[in-house]
């Protein structure tokens, strides 16, 4: 065996390490069984495992002789976020149910925690092994697609369950009543936004990947999902304007162009419900209610985290009775107030203005693309500041993300502080990290190092 290879058999076994936690905690939002009570201990036993494990990995590598670690270039953000659930702590002093925005909180906050520690644990990887091999969207893409290579057996094993009948049984959604099928969507659109930027490798069509975007957008196109549906043609179209080859463009933009007959069909069509395109199926009354009734009650604090009425549902006088707003940032104006909604909105502007300082361009775009279907869904479903899903995970996996890539400005600064560094020693300077500062004292690790070749 090759040295080569024996050196990149630990970084493949770290990679499916990755990838199989990610599968796990995916599946962890899912209803896998009719008992409720079997869902929830399955839920929290499933979560809470997926973190003790991660929080074991990282220990485990802190204690190694050539430890690794990583400071944030910019923390603003996340602290922020931290803020938003301190001030989620404080409305269960004045929540209309202690039980429920307990409980949701307990959840984001152990989501939080997950998404910190994995996030950790792959920039440890990605220092080890630079060149690309653990660049978040090479994992996310195969986690996303054996999840739909789930549901599409699933079609054929027990179609009664991953199917949903709505419109009196003559629409039938995937996604069944395993997830809503509109969350479902928005994930294999997470899956697609990531396999995009893989489409072409050393100037050549992958066919693998070719065919992975196909599977997830026939799966897509069986959730019925509109947002959803509107969130792969924004990744699609900005993908396509911002990169590759005239080739390369001129494809995407013809298969976005084959996409709309088909979901015209699937969406319009087949459903044939114009009246419910037009109010958003019965959004637009259920907001304008709670904006008329609801929200005036309790403007400045809300009624708790996650509450959006002194009762567990809110009795629409023009639509129908709903838990949740069906848009995370009515859902936060609701349970939090407007000071809750300023904070959201602040915490969401600080990682926009983020991203855009990433010195990476290629990452900065992976990430923009993550963020499309995640930012479509908060529109209209539970989004990153509704009840817990797993687009607040993806959201604060990209917040962390983001927040620990080279900015633009400190790109600069260590490019010159290494030229300083390489002229003063004998050793090649991609011999070492600088890896954090402490006290204005930086902190070098000298490790070995090995570039895989991308995925």
């Amino acid at each position: 065996m090759k040295p080569q290879s024996i050196l990149r058999e630990p970084a493949r076994g770290y990679r499916n390490f990755l990838i199989a936690l990610l599968i796990l905690r995916i599946c962890s939002y899912f209803m896998l069984s009719d008992s409720i009570v079997v869902v929830q201990a399955m839920k929290a036993g499933l979560r809470a495992g997926l973190s003790l494990v991660m929080l074991a990995a990282v220990l485990y590598h802190l204690r190694e002789q050539n430890k690794q670690t990583f400071r944030m270039h910019q923390p603003v953000s996340v602290w922020i976020y931290v803020v938003y659930l301190i001030f989620g702590m404080a409305s269960l002093l004045w929540t209309s149910s202690f039980d429920v925005s307990l409980l949701q909180l307990l959840m984001d906050i152990e989501g939080f925690a997950f998404s910190f520690l994995y996030i950790y644990l792959l920039t440890i990887y990605r220092q080890r092994h630079p060149g690309g091999y653990f660049d978040l969207h090479k994992l996310l893409a195969p986690a996303i697609l054996f999840i739909g290579l789930g549901f599409l057996v699933g079609l054929f094993l027990d179609p009664d369950r991953f199917y949903r009948l709505t419109h009196g049984g003559a629409v039938s959604r995937l996604g069944g009543f395993i997830i809503n099928p509109n969350e479902l969507g928005m994930l294999l659109v997470i899956g697609i936004a990531c396999y995009l930027p893989l489409l072409v490798k050393n100037g050549r069509l992958r066919v693998s990947v070719i065919l992975s975007l196909l599977l997830l957008i026939q799966l897509l196109l069986l959730t019925g999902s509109r947002s959803a549906f509107i969130g792969l043609l924004a990744v699609v179209l900005v993908y396509g304007l911002t990169n590759g080859g005239r080739l390369q463009r001129t494809l995407i933009f013809l298969g976005g162009i084959a996409l709309i007959p088909l979901a015209g069909w699937s969406f319009f069509v087949k459903q044939d419900q114009l009246t419910e395109i037009y109010t958003l199926t019965g959004r637009l009354p259920f907001w304008r209610d709670l904006l008329t009734y609801n929200f005036p009650r309790e403007a400045w604090f809300g009624y708790g985290y996650m509450r959006i009425d002194y009762a567990d549902k809110f009795e629409s006088l023009n639509a129908y009775a709903g838990a949740m707003t069906h848009n995370t940032f009515l859902q936060v104006l609701l349970g939090l107030g407007m000071t809750g909604l300023l904070l959201v909105l602040i915490q969401l502007s600080a990682f926009l203005w983020t991203v855009k300082q990433v010195a990476d361009k290629k990452y900065r775009m992976v990430v923009g693309l993550i963020f499309i279907p995640l930012f479509v869904n908060s529109l209209t479903e539970f989004g990153i500041f509704g009840e817990t899903n797993y687009g607040i995970l993806f959201y604060l996996f990209l917040v962390f993300t983001a927040a620990l890539e080279p900015q633009t400005g400190i790109e600069r600064k260590n490019a010159s502080t290494s030229n300083e560094t390489s002229e003063a020693t004998t050793l090649p300077i991609s011999s070492f990290y600088v890896i954090f500062s402490r006290k204005g004292r930086n902190c070098i690790c000298w490790t070995r190092t090995t570039a895989f070749p991308e995925m």
